[in-house]
């Protein structure tokens, strides 16, 4: 895709964050299966599960730094894609359920090590139109990886849910395998330093702009409705409608085609730069497309929302990374905040959304994200002038 551009680093730190994002979402969604069906968890433990590997994320992604930012970013993306492999892998010998969670906090902690270094060295040295792009090319190798995924992975586990654990973890030993490679290949990227020495050899002025909070609490609530719909309307396929995994999955791919869409159109243009208006209506539209999903009764219903709900959390994902990393001498850092912020609401829609779901209807999941989705709007109408922060 053009949106990459002609940079032989940027493409492949694009091949990188496209195979390792599939390898992630394919993992996280078999993981429901198996967890469905050859343990035996109910939907509220299912959704604790994902939690688990959400929470060690966030938890560990301000913990790791000290140590990731003084690792060659190559070195970390790699640490992360074997340890995470290794407890996905130690996850299929396991017996009793309790034993679950320790192998999921350790994927959540190694996965500390891959994305906030990752687009962190994407972003480097750049501003204005070349941020736009860089962060556009991020987007758009994560999301199609996102959008391609559950379509794989909805077939495979029709097959054999272990089977599809197994296959994706010899995917993320390919991605440790292609970085090693292409950093060894690749000049920029093999003299490419930590981000503690770029710090401290690149010092310069902070200018960041102030709509990167709202930008910022806006994802965490997208991120709410997202995992209801990676985690939580699987479950709801599953047992009530009921769709088979097939199905789900190309729902799913057909949101993250969309995304992957919008995200290249974002790369490309900038009339949506600092534009609080346009936030504005992202939010609110976001909030009534789902207060209205909860009366959707057909296939076509739920294909339409997916397709909405895709173009509105790339632009509201676009609004954070771009207005995060714009002005900022510390890239990284603010990587990390914006994990940091999307796990929270990730795993916000994985346990209240799994409760609310089995002790109510998803009706009331879907009530929750259209309330939620209104929250940040709040952040507004506080002057800029009063806005301050990381």
């Amino acid at each position: 895709m053009k949106i990459i551009g002609n940079s032989p680093e940027i493409l492949n730190l694009s091949i990188i964050s496209f195979t390792s994002q599939m390898a992630i979402t394919s993992v996280n969604l078999a993981l429901v299966y198996v967890l469905k069906i050859h343990f035996a968890l109910s939907s509220q433990l299912i959704g604790f599960s994902a939690a688990t590997y959400t929470f060690s994320y966030f938890i560990f992604c301000a913990m790791v730094d000290p140590i990731a930012s003084k690792l060659r970013p190559s070195t970390s993306i790699i640490i992360s894609m074997l340890g995470m492999a290794s407890s996905i892998f130690a996850l299929l010998f396991l017996e009793e359920v309790w034993m679950v969670f320790p192998a999921l906090l350790l994927y959540g902690f190694f996965m500390a090590f891959h994305w906030p270094q990752l687009a962190g060295w994407m972003a480097r040295g750049k501003e204005g139109h070349l941020l736009s792009r860089a962060t556009g090319a991020f987007n758009v190798s994560w999301s199609l990886g996102v959008a391609i995924s559950p379509l794989v992975t909805g077939f495979i586990v029709e097959v054999n849910p272990v089977l599809a654990l197994q296959i994706f973890i010899a995917l993320f030993l390919f991605v440790a395998a292609v970085t090693a490679v292409f950093t060894a290949t690749t000049p920029s990227m093999r003299g490419a330093l930590s981000e503690h020495t770029t710090r401290r050899m690149h010092a310069g002025r902070d200018n960041s702009t102030p709509l990167r909070f709202v930008s910022w609490v806006g994802n965490l609530s997208f991120y709410v409705v997202l995992a209801v719909i990676l985690t939580i309307f699987p479950l709801f396929a599953f047992e009530a409608l009921p769709y088979r995994t097939s199905s789900v999955g190309l729902l799913l791919f057909i949101r993250g085609l969309f995304s992957v869409v919008v995200f290249v159109f974002m790369g490309k243009t900038r009339f949506w730069h600092f534009r609080k208006s346009l936030i504005a209506a992202v939010l609110l539209s976001a909030s009534l497309l789902t207060f209205f999903a909860r009366y959707i009764v057909s296939f076509s219903g739920y294909l339409a929302f997916f397709m909405l709900f895709g173009i509105l959390f790339s632009a509201m994902y676009s609004f954070s990374i771009f207005h995060g990393f714009s002005g900022s001498i510390n890239r990284t850092r603010r990587m990390l905040i914006h994990e940091s912020l999307l796990t929270v609401g990730a795993v916000i829609g994985n346990t209240f959304g799994a409760s609310l779901y089995q002790y109510y209807s998803f009706s009331s999941v879907l009530l929750m994200c259209s309330i939620l989705l209104l929250l940040p709007l709040v952040l507004l109408l506080i002057p800029e002038t009063q806005k301050r922060g990381a």
